[in-house]
C-alpha cells in the first residue's frame, strides 16, 4: 500500500512538471510511436474487460500469447484503486458499490496503442487509476535507423505515455516514470480516452 502510494504521488509529481505551462500538443505525424518487435510474439487477444468498483482494488491485464494454448508475458496492466472511480461519462458521482464495466482495445496490434471505454469516465486525482506497459517485445531500435545504439538510448530516454481524444489528432504527454532497466513505462490516468507509448 506504502509502495502504491508512493508511485502515484511521484507520478502526480512528474505529471505536475510536465504542466506547468500550456500542455505539449503534439500532431500525430510528429510523435514516433513504440513499435512491437518483428520477433514479439502474438498478443493472445486485443480486448480486456472487467468491471471496476468502488471499495475494491480491480486490474485488468493483457497478454502475448504463450508457448502453448497457456497465457504468455503481460505486456499491459490497468489498476483501478478502492478510491480511484470519481464520475461517470454523463458526469454523476459514483456512489459507494458501485461498478462500471471498462474495456481495454488494442488500437494496432504493431504499436502500443489503447483505447479505453467508457470514454470520459473520470477518476479520483487523489488516488488516479494506474496504467502500466512493459515494452521489452518492442523494437529496440527506436529511431528507425537500422542498427541499435546511442541514438536509440537517446530515443528511450524520451518515451513517454501520450493521450488524445479521438477523433482530434493532437496527443498531449502524461507525466510518466520510466524504469529502463525493466523495459516499463506507467501513467497515472485521470480520464478515458486513447493512449499510446511514444517519444
Amino acid at each position: 500500500m506504502q509502495m502504491r502510494n508512493l508511485v502515484v504521488a511521484v507520478l502526480i509529481a512528474v505529471a505536475c512538471t510536465d504542466s506547468a505551462g500550456p500542455p505539449l500538443q503534439v500532431p500525430t505525424g510528429q510523435l514516433h510511436f513504440l513499435v512491437q518487435d518483428a520477433t514479439a510474439p502474438a498478443l493472445l487477444s486485443d480486448t480486456a474487460s472487467f468491471y471496476a468498483k468502488v471499495g475494491e482494488d480491480r486490474r485488468v491485464e493483457l497478454f502475448y500469447r504463450g508457448l502453448t494454448s497457456d497465457t504468455g508475458e503481460a505486456f499491459f496492466q490497468f489498476e483501478v484503486h478502492a478510491a480511484s472511480l470519481l464520475k461517470r461519462p454523463d458526469g454523476s458521482s459514483f456512489q459507494p458499490g458501485d461498478s462500471i464495466l471498462i474495456t481495454v482495445a488494442v488500437g494496432d496490434p504493431s504499436k502500443f496503442d489503447f483505447t479505453f471505454s467508457p470514454s470520459g469516465l473520470q477518476f479520483n486525482p487523489a488516488d488516479p487509476a494506474l496504467l502500466k506497459i512493459e515494452y521489452n517485445y518492442s523494437d529496440h531500435d527506436f529511431n528507425q535507423d537500422g542498427v541499435e545504439d546511442s541514438g536509440d538510448v537517446q530515443a528511450e530516454s524520451q518515451l513517454a505515455i501520450w493521450r488524445r481524444e479521438p477523433p482530434d489528432t493532437l496527443w498531449s504527454k502524461l507525466g510518466t516514470l520510466k524504469h529502463v532497466e525493466l523495459d516499463e513505462i506507467e501513467a497515472a490516468i485521470l480520464s478515458f480516452t486513447q493512449f499510446a507509448v511514444a517519444w
